[in-house]
């Protein structure tokens, strides 16, 4: 049987124990590399969000720009949000198939706003900006009937008086 001397036992235990090379920064670092270092540390991501607060500083709901950056057709002016309802109708995570769908039911009822809504990883279709639920109902049953079977209200931010949608 071999014996280890006790000297070597806490030596080997604290070169173990030692920072590694990558642990210490004995070379100086380049100006980029400050520079970055102090923009990492300064960095509040914050301040960088730039959606609009409302829909009245663009003129156009968010999720209609989302959905159509160039239309014009949306409530103009001073479009005040307000809680009330809009009808769910149709959830995918297929882009496409929710914007065909969204583009049928535009035709079913072309006096109602769709909204194309992406909550990842869902791409949602909800229309309306009802105030009661009442009429919010009365609509998930009309979507029911023209063959929107999934459609029930959903309580969301709406605007209080939307003008008809130029679809």
């Amino acid at each position: 049987m071999k014996y280890i001397p006790l000297f070597l036992v806490p030596a080997a235990f604290l070169s173990a124990c030692a920072p590694g090379r990558e642990a210490t920064r004995d070379s100086p670092s380049s100006p980029a590399q400050d520079a970055m270092g102090r923009y990492e540390a300064d960095f509040r991501p914050s301040d960088h969000d730039t959606l609009p607060t409302s829909p009245s500083q663009t003129g156009t709901p968010l999720l209609r720009q989302l959905d159509n950056p160039g239309n014009a057709a949306t409530p103009e002016g001073e479009a005040e949000l307000v809680q009330g309802f809009r009808v769910q109708i149709y959830s995918t995570t297929d882009i496409d198939a929710a914007k065909a769908k969204k583009l049928e039911a535009e035709s079913f009822f072309p006096s109602e706003w769709f909204y194309l809504q992406y909550d990842p990883p869902t791409y949602k279709i909800r229309g309306g900006n009802f105030l009661q639920r009442y009429e919010a109902e009365r609509f998930v049953k009309l979507a029911v009937e023209r063959g929107f079977g999934d459609s029930w209200a959903v309580p969301e931010k709406v605007f209080k008086q939307a003008p008809p949608p130029a679809h």
